[in-house]
């Protein structure tokens, strides 16, 4: 049988604007890589967003990041500040990879 190795999945959505300050920070913090979808859709507290809307303003992108725990701690601590006037959730669930060596 493959071995797993347990790491953690930070999910981001965030306002378009705030991706490439999302990416930086994941990088400074100690984030190996991550996966950026440029356009997610849905309704939250806020009302809905996504493909509905004509403007780039109001346009949502999800990040996603595998890392170990402690790096996936210093992600959700990093982001708060950077999502203070903007919209965006965090969400950080358990994970297994194959590969232990690329996260």
């Amino acid at each position: 049988m493959t071995q797993l190795y347990r790491k953690k999945r930070v999910e981001i959505i965030v306002e378009a604007a705030r991706v490439r300050a999302m990416i930086e920070m994941i990088e400074a913090v100690g984030g190996k890589g991550y996966t950026v979808i440029p356009e997610v859709s849905g309704k939250g507290n806020r009302g809905p967003r996504g493909n509905a809307d004509l403007s780039d303003v109001f346009r949502n992108a999800m990040i996603i990041v595998i890392a170990a725990e402690d790096i996936a701690r210093r992600i959700v601590e990093q982001s708060q500040p950077l999502l203070e006037h903007y919209t965006g959730i965090v969400v950080v669930s358990d994970a297994e990879v194959v590969r232990d060596e690329h996260f």
